[in-house]
């Protein structure tokens, strides 16, 4: 190619092709740029001192837009630091909202703790009464508070530490096991002398009998008739069960708890299982052994004074020989055969009281002859003779007992446990089960209805692990449609739908055994007794170092018995206060008490904002007439001898809630009912039944509308209620055969007013689904006092009583 046809670059000093020109021209204009933007920083650098660097150096660039030169900083010196800036000065007052800083304070360990509504008000009394200074505060530390605890730890009996050693046949090694008790005899020495629980003793047996027309009806009782002449019986109640005390299961207790207060007595130790030895015959033996050494060690006090007796003499300045005895052992079915020494509910013969054998459990028509502890200690002798370890294994089979010696009378004290028998087994696990299998196959129509009778609105198809609940829905559902539950369950056996072959349904064979022996269920239900799980779990978790939990729980146990002695001082001093003053006259009952008042409002606002509600109708001059006939019949004289006549823009005061106390028919204590007549109850309208008293006798009503209505100086509380007396006709023939009380509601136009004081108790109904909507059925199995209202009722209108 000829020199004529290329260009000469004098930037880079090349002949380039004219086709490349433009290109190549830019490109070495830009590095040339380059060249001298270097060549100026170069310049510049040689002007000042040139910088040395080292190794691991750290250079920091900023952003072009910043105007900020980059910095080189040593390695070790290198930190992030904050910008420097001018601090302005804190806030002068940094607890602000709160007024001052030891409000804040205060208000912040209260919130650290976790105080509930109760606990702060407390505290923030007492912070009140330091600063009044009336009382000085002198604690300066825990160790102050810890040392006065301590001193206090005599006023109850503290807990007694043992050690127990067992041989195990597996391998013939001694095995110790720790056992922390009380005396029961000392423990009930106290109760003896403590004014507050002495004047409650009953030391003789007595009856109870009512009059039942023809003649007393009473209980049976047999313990102070075995003993000498002038003996009194000292009975012991003692509950046992296993809880977990933690939440993640690593710390077990096992408490025994006694009557007269609910004291723990002892704490029972857990034998932990060893791979080695688990699910063999022996092992389990030997857990049942540690358990009857630990419980003998506990209630060894009384041996001694059971047979021979203890003279001791009483607050009153009376000595009384006493023969102790444990009447009554609480505890599930689990525990039961523990304490019976049998091998539990898949034994030939499951039962802890008698000899039912396992495939009889069903037939509750049957009854068995009861175990004996004499007998089962012979049957352990007879098994400990025999030469092999097979042949007593098969005899012990067959009698479905443990190789460990019997303590005497232990099946006479096992008792009926109505929690776990009942709600938390019969009711909870078979008969709810089957319930809410029928009702859904019902379609949803009906599980609607079921779940709108319960708050919350939702049982069908939930699971509930609470006995508590249990019992509450128990007691809602209509149990009239258990009287044929012998016939069902014959049926769904037959058909093989349900087995009912289990060990709790046989246990009701003993309930009326019990209470001819030992009074009324709440004496040996495990309900109570199970309420003194919560304060553990809380004193372990919040009161302890997790460590030796036994020897820390007596110190758990002064608080309560210190409050105690403040609130009889308490008492006492109001008591001798009130004395002086001669106008004090003291109110024992109020029958009935309104509650959650509501602003006042004037009859035309009433009529207002109920106009859809025919209910009230005229209410206010429906009122006028009720209080004029009212009043007069109650001896009340009219407001200067006129008739009353209530204008539109007088007020009264509406109330949506109401307290009714009652004398339970059956043992003539009063009770109380909390009714509620409230359109948005929980976001759920509420309006309670009710039993009230009339001149032409007891019938049923539903609440509409609490109010207190001022007549002269006077107030009167007053109810409007739907009354449900309208005549039924002829009793239809379910009626009869289920002996269920049918009532049917007035026209809602028919709603009256009541005096609150002739609301007898409340009252609980359940709608006749299938025929007239306005025909309802009193449910009687919400109480006993209930169940003998409705039997009244049931003799009063005719009817043939069954029970």
């Amino acid at each position: 190619m000829g020199p004529e046809h290329s260009k000469h670059c004098n930037l880079c000093d090349q002949d380039i092709k004219p086709r490349g020109w433009t290109t190549h021209r830019k490109a070495c204009e830009m590095k040339a740029a380059k060249r001298q933007r270097d060549q100026v920083v170069v310049d510049a650098i040689r002007k000042e001192k040139v910088p040395t660097f080292n190794q691991d150096d750290i250079k920091i660039e900023y952003h072009p837009s910043s105007g900020i030169k980059a910095k080189v900083h040593g390695f070790d010196s290198f930190d992030r630091c904050a910008a420097e800036f001018l601090v302005p000065p804190p806030d002068g007052k940094p607890w602000r909202p709160f007024k001052s800083r030891l409000k804040f304070e205060i208000a912040e360990i209260m919130l650290e703790v976790g105080f509930n509504n109760e606990q702060s008000d407390r505290f923030i009394k007492l912070c009140h009464r330091c600063s009044v200074g009336k009382e000085k505060f002198m604690f300066k530390n825990h160790k102050d508070i810890h040392n006065m605890w301590e001193a206090a730890s005599h006023r109850i009996m503290k807990f007694m530490k043992e050690v127990i050693s067992i041989p195990f046949a597996g391998d013939e090694e001694l095995r110790e096991y720790d056992i922390h008790y009380r005396d029961l005899w000392e423990l009930a020495a106290d109760m003896l002398r403590n004014p507050r629980l002495f004047p409650f003793f009953m030391f003789d047996a007595h009856r109870l009998s009512k009059f039942d027309g023809n003649t007393f009806v009473s209980f049976i009782w047999d313990v102070q008739s075995q003993l000498p002449p002038g003996a009194k019986p000292l009975a012991y109640i003692l509950y046992a069960d296993k809880t977990k005390l933690s939440s993640f299961g690593t710390a077990k207790g096992y408490p025994g708890r006694g009557a007269g207060g609910g004291y723990v007595v002892g704490w029972l130790p857990i034998v932990k299982d060893e791979k080695l030895h688990s699910g063999k015959p022996s092992w389990v033996d030997f857990k049942n052994t540690v358990w009857h050494k630990s419980f003998a060690r506990i209630i060894s006090s009384l041996a001694s004074k059971s047979q021979m007796g203890q003279w001791f003499e009483c607050l009153d300045g009376v000595k009384r020989w006493f023969f102790l005895c444990i009447l009554i052992l609480s505890a599930d079915l689990q525990e039961q055969s523990v304490m019976s020494l049998t091998q539990g509910i898949m034994s030939l013969w499951p039962c802890p009281v008698c000899l039912v054998p396992r495939d009889d459990l069903w037939d509750t028509s049957k009854s068995h002859r009861r175990r004996t502890s004499k007998e089962s200690q012979a049957i352990v002798n007879a098994v400990r003779v025999k030469e092999t370890f097979e042949e007593q294994e098969e005899l012990l089979k067959e009698q479905a007992l443990h190789l460990v010696d019997h303590s005497p009378a232990v099946h006479r004290a096992l008792s009926h446990d109505r929690c776990h028998f009942n709600h938390g087994g019969l009711w909870s696990r078979h008969l709810w089960i089957e319930l809410q299998k029928y009702v859904v196959t019902l379609g949803r129509g009906k599980v609607s209805q079921v779940d709108n009778r319960f708050h919350p609105n939702q049982v069908i198809g939930v699971t509930f692990t609470d006995s508590s609940i249990h019992e509450d829905i128990s007691k809602l559902i209509d149990n009239h449609t258990l009287t044929h539950q012998q016939q069902y369950m014959t049926q769904t056996t037959d058909d093989n739908m349900k087995n009912w072959n289990f060990p709790k349904l046989h246990m009701t064979t003993h309930l009326f055994d019990d209470i001819e022996a030992k009074g009324a269920m709440r004496n040996y239900n495990t309900k109570p007794n199970e309420q003194m799980h919560g304060p553990l779990k809380d004193w372990y978790l919040n009161r302890t170092n997790f460590k030796n939990v036994a020897e820390q729980v007596s110190i758990n146990g002064i608080p309560d018995d210190i409050d105690r002695r403040i609130s009889d001082f308490d008492e006492y001093s109001q008591w001798k206060s009130d004395s002086v003053d001669d106008d004090f006259t003291l109110d024992p009952s109020q029958h009935v008490r309104m509650g959650s008042r509501q602003a006042a409002q004037t009859f035309c606002s009433i009529e207002n904002a109920h106009k859809t509600h025919v209910e009230f109708t005229n209410f206010r001059i429906k009122l006028n007439a009720f209080l004029n006939i009212f009043l007069p019949a109650c001896n009340i004289p009219l407001p200067n001898g006129r008739r009353i006549h209530l204008q539109s823009d007088d007020t009264v005061t509406e109330y949506q809630f109401l307290r009714v106390n009652y004398e339970s028919l059956v043992d003539w204590k009063q009770y109380t009912d909390y009714l509620r007549c409230n359109p948005q109850f929980f976001g759920a309208p509420r309006f309670d039944w009710v039993f009230i008293r009339t001149q032409n006798g007891v019938i049923l009503g539903c609440l509409v509308f609490l109010f207190q209505c001022a007549i002269g100086n006077d107030l009167f509380p007053l109810a409007l209620i739907h009354p449900f007396d309208a005549p039924t006709g002829p009793r239809p023939r379910q009626d009869k055969q289920l002996n269920l009380f049918r009532v049917r509601a007035q026209p809602r136009t028919k709603a009256e007013f009541f005096s609150v004081q002739s609301i007898i108790r409340g009252a609980l109904l359940v709608q006749d689904s299938g025929g007239n909507p306005l025909d309802y059925f009193i449910v009687d199995t919400v109480d006993t006092d209930m169940f003998l209202r409705v039997r009244e009722m049931h003799q009063q209108a005719g009817h043939p009583v069954r029970i």
